[in-house]
C-alpha cells in the first residue's frame, strides 16, 4: 500500500512538473495551472468508477459459469455411479452365463481344446511344408478354426472339422507322392519367375536340375545360391527328365537343410586359398618335385633301354654310360689290371652324376614340403591367438581364417611330401640299378683281364 501510495505521489509529483513545465514553457500563471490539476483529477475519478462498475459485472459472470460447472461435475458422478452398477450387474450375469455354458458344453469343451491343439500342430507343420507351395492358403483355414475352437461365443462346424480331416489326409497323402506342377520360384538374383518344378514328397523340391527351399516367411520356393555339387545336381536332373521306371534320387529329410550346409562347403580352389601365401609355396614346391622325378624318371628308363642293348652287343655305343665305360676299357687294355682297374672306377665315377643328377633335389623337397606346412600351422595359430586377444573367443568365425590356414597348410605339406618320397625312392632305385650294372660290367672286364693275363704266365712254366 506504502509502495503504491509512494508511486502515485511520484506520478503526481511528475504530472505537476510536467504541468508546471508546460505551464512555463505555454507561460501560464498559477490559476491557471490550479484549474488543470483538478480537471486531471476529475478525469482519474471518472475512469476509476467505470474500473469498478467493469469488475463489478465479470464477478457476476464467473459466479454463474461456476455455478453451471459443479452443476456439470454433479451430473457426471451420478453417471458414473450408474455405470459401474450397471457393469457390476454385467459381471455378475457374465460369471452365471459363462458357468451355464460350461454346464452345457460338457465333453465338447475338451473336444475343442483337442481340436484346437490339432488345428495349431497342423499349422505350424502346414508353414513349413514344401507342399505348401503346390497347395497354399491352407493355414488361413486353420488359423480361423483355431480362434473359433477356443471362443465361446462360436463354436466349429461340422464341415470345419472335416475340412481340418481333408487337410491333414491331404498333407500325408502328398508327401509320399512325386508331383510335377508350375509355382513362382525366387532366383539367387532376387527374381521371380514361374518355373516348372518337380516336387519329392515333402522332402525336396528341382526346377532345372537345381535344388529348392520353402521360405514359408515369403511362401515361396527359393532356389539355393550355392548348389550341393554335380554329384547331386545329376540325380536332380535326372529325376526331372524322367518319365517312368526308377531313378535315383538324393533326399534330404531337414527339407533342404543338408544340402544348403553341403552347397556352402568349400571347394578345392578355396581350400587352397584358406592356406594362404605359404600353402602356394609347398604347392609349388610339389610341383617342381614331381615334374623333376617324373622327368628323371624318364630319362633313366631311356639310359637303361641304350645300356640294354650294349650289353647285347660288342660294338661300343658311346650313346650310353656303359658304352663309354667300355670305350675306356678298348682304349686302355693293354695296360695291367691295377691301371685298367684305376681308369675304369675314373669312368664311372664321371658317369655317376650324370644317373644320380636331381634326386637329391626330389629328397630336399619331401623334407621341406612338411617343414613349411608346420611353419603355416605356427603362423595360422599366431593369427588365432591374436584375434582371441583383440575380440574374445565369442565369436568362432573370426578364428576361423587362422585355422584353417593351420590346418590346411599341414595338409599340403603332407600332400606334397608322400608322392615326393615315393618318387625320389623309384629314382634313386633305378639310378642304383645302372650304377650296379656299371660296376658288374667292369668287374667282369677287370676279372678276365686278370685271368688272361694269369693264363699268360701260366704259359710259359708249363712249357
Amino acid at each position: 500500500m506504502k509502495k503504491k501510495i509512494s508511486v502515485c505521489l511520484a506520478s503526481a509529483i511528475l504530472s505537476v512538473s510536467a504541468i508546471s513545465m508546460q505551464s512555463q514553457a505555454q507561460g501560464l500563471d498559477l490559476d491557471q495551472l490550479l484549474n488543470l490539476v483538478k480537471k486531471g483529477q476529475a478525469q482519474d475519478n471518472k475512469e476509476h468508477n467505470a474500473r469498478i462498475k467493469r469488475f463489478l459485472a465479470d464477478k457476476k459472470q464467473q459466479e454463474s459459469l461456476l455455478l453451471k460447472e459443479q452443476a456439470e461435475r454433479n451430473r457426471l458422478e451420478q453417471l458414473s455411479a450408474d455405470k459401474e452398477a450397471e457393469f457390476a450387474a454385467n459381471e455378475t450375469q457374465l460369471a452365471q452365463q459363462q458357468e451355464r455354458l460350461t454346464e452345457r458344453l460338457g465333453s465338447l469343451k475338451e473336444l475343442f481344446g483337442v481340436l484346437q491343439q490339432v488345428a495349431g500342430d497342423s499349422k505350424g507343420i502346414f508353414e513349413a511344408s514344401i507342399i505348401s507351395s503346390q497347395v497354399p492358403g491352407r493355414e488361413q483355414f486353420l488359423a480361423d478354426l483355431i480362434i473359433k475352437a477356443g471362443s465361446s461365443s462360436e463354436l466349429p462346424s461340422i464341415a470345419e472339422l472335416e475340412k481340418l480331416w481333408f487337410e491333414m489326409q491331404r498333407e500325408m497323402t502328398y508327401s509320399g507322392k512325386i508331383a510335377r506342377y508350375k509355382t513362382d520360384v525366387v532366383l539367387p538374383t532376387g527374381d521371380t519367375v514361374a518355373k516348372d518344378v518337380v516336387r519329392v514328397g515333402s522332402f525336396n523340391a528341382i526346377s532345372d536340375g537345381q535344388y529348392l527351399v520353402y521360405d514359408f516367411e515369403a511362401k515361396k520356393l527359393v532356389e539355393l545360391a550355392s548348389q550341393p555339387g554335380a554329384r547331386y545336381n545329376g540325380s536332380a536332373a535326372e529325376l526331372e527328365t524322367a518319365t517312368a521306371g526308377i531313378t535315383g534320387f538324393w533326399i534330404d529329410p531337414s527339407r533342404g537343410q543338408l544340402l544348403k550346409i553341403k552347397g556352402q562347403s568349400a571347394t578345392l580352389s578355396e581350400r587352397i586359398d584358406q592356406g594362404g601365401v605359404v600353402g602356394y609355396i609347398i604347392l609349388g614346391l610339389a610341383l617342381v618335385g614331381i615334374l623333376l622325378a617324373c622327368y628323371r624318371m624318364l630319362v633313366l628308363s631311356a639310359e637303361a633301354a641304350r645300356i640294354r642293348k650294349q650289353m647285347n652287343t660288342e660294338e661300343v655305343q658311346e650313346d650310353n654310360v656303359l658304352g663309354r665305360v667300355m670305350s675306356v676299357y678298348n682304349k686302355h687294355k693293354g695296360t695291367d689290371v691295377e691301371t685298367l682297374e684305376l681308369h675304369l672306377a675314373e669312368a664311372i665315377s664321371a658317369e655317376i652324376p650324370k644317373l644320380t643328377r636331381g634326386i637329391n633335389w626330389i629328397k630336399i623337397i619331401s623334407v621341406v614340403a612338411p617343414l613349411l606346412g608346420l611353419l603355416g600351422t605356427v603362423t595360422g595359430m599366431i593369427d588365432v591367438f591374436e584375434t582371441m586377444s583383440l575380440f574374445g573367443t565369442g565369436d568362432p568365425k573370426l578364428m576361423a581364417g587362422g585355422i584353417s590356414q593351420a590346418l590346411i597348410t599341414t595338409v599340403l605339406g603332407l600332400v606334397a611330401a608322400i608322392p615326393c618320397v615315393f618318387l625320389h625312392t623309384m629314382a634313386n632305385n633305378k639310378s642304383k640299378e645302372l650304377i650296379f650294372v656299371l660296376d658288374e660290367r667292369a668287374t667282369g672286364i677287370l676279372a678276365r683281364k686278370a685271368e688272361a693275363l694269369q693264363g699268360v704266365k701260366s704259359m710259359p712254366e708249363a712249357a
